[in-house]
C-alpha cells in the first residue's frame, strides 16, 4: 500500500513538475509549483518526517511560493508572449543538460556507498531500529536522538552543516524578488502632455474660420465693383 501511494504522489509531483516548467501563464505555474511543494510535503508523510513536511507547507508552500506570487504578480508580462520563450536555438542545450543532470541523479541514487559497516539503503528491507537496547550501537543512539528530537537536529544542521547552502537559498530567492520589482518599475517613456496655457491656442488654430453669410458675388454673376 506504502509503495503504490508512493508511485501516486510521485507520479503527479511529475506532472506538477512539468506544468510549472511548461505553462505559459505565469500565475499559472506558480499554482502548479505550489502543487508540487504539496507532493513533497506528502512523501515526507510516508517517509515519517512529519517535521520535514509541516516544514514543507509551513516554509516553502506559506512563505515562499507567496513570495513569488508577490514577485509575479509585480511584472507586466503575466500571460506570456514571444519575448518569454525560449529561443529555440537554447531549446536543444536545455534538454541535453536536463538529461545530463537525470542521469547523473539515477546513477548515483543507484551507485550509493554505504558508510563503513552499514549496507547501502537501497539494500535494506527493515527501517532501522531505535529502541534503546543493551546491546545498541552508538549510532542507534545517535539516530533515536535524531528521531525524538527532530527539529533540534533539523536546526543544528542547517546552521552547521548545511549553513552554506542555507544562506545561498535564501539569498537566490531575494535577488528573485529584487528582479522582479525592477522588471515592474521599468522606466518607459512618457507620452508629452501639452500643458494648460497651450491647449487653447491649439484649439484656436485647428478650428475653422467662419464665412460671410449670403452669395457671394462671383458665384451669383455680379460683376465686382471698380
Amino acid at each position: 500500500m506504502v509503495q503504490f501511494l508512493f508511485l501516486v504522489i510521485a507520479a503527479l509531483g511529475l506532472l506538477t513538475a512539468l506544468g510549472t516548467v511548461l505553462a505559459r501563464n505565469l500565475v499559472h505555474a506558480a499554482l502548479f509549483l505550489v502543487a508540487f511543494f504539496f507532493t513533497i510535503a506528502c512523501q515526507f508523510v510516508l517517509l515519517e518526517a512529519e517535521f520535514l513536511a509541516a516544514l514543507q507547507v509551513l516554509v516553502y508552500i506559506g512563505a515562499v511560493a507567496i513570495i513569488l506570487m508577490f514577485g509575479i504578480m509585480l511584472t507586466r508580462n503575466i500571460q506570456g508572449d514571444d519575448t518569454t520563450i525560449v529561443a529555440a536555438a537554447w531549446r536543444i542545450p536545455a534538454l541535453v543538460a536536463g538529461f545530463c543532470v537525470f542521469g547523473i541523479l539515477v546513477f548515483g541514487i543507484n551507485n550509493a556507498v554505504a558508510p563503513a559497516g552499514h549496507s547501502p539503503w537501497s539494500e535494506s528491507n527493515v527501517r532501522p531500529s531505535i529502541a534503546a537496547d543493551a546491546g545498541s550501537s552508538k549510532a542507534t543512539a545517535v539516530r533515536r536522538e535524531a528521531v525524538n528530537n527532530m527539529a533540534r537536529t533539523v536546526g543544528n544542521e542547517l546552521m552547521t552543516r548545511y549553513v552554506v547552502g542555507f544562506e545561498v537559498a535564501g539569498l537566490l530567492l531575494t535577488v528573485a524578488l529584487v528582479g522582479a520589482i525592477a522588471l515592474a518599475h521599468r522606466e518607459e517613456a512618457e507620452p508629452d502632455v501639452p500643458s494648460r496655457g497651450e491647449q487653447p491656442a491649439r484649439r484656436a488654430s485647428a478650428s475653422p474660420q467662419p464665412q460671410a453669410a449670403g452669395p457671394s458675388p462671383v458665384s451669383s454673376g455680379a460683376s465686382p465693383p471698380r
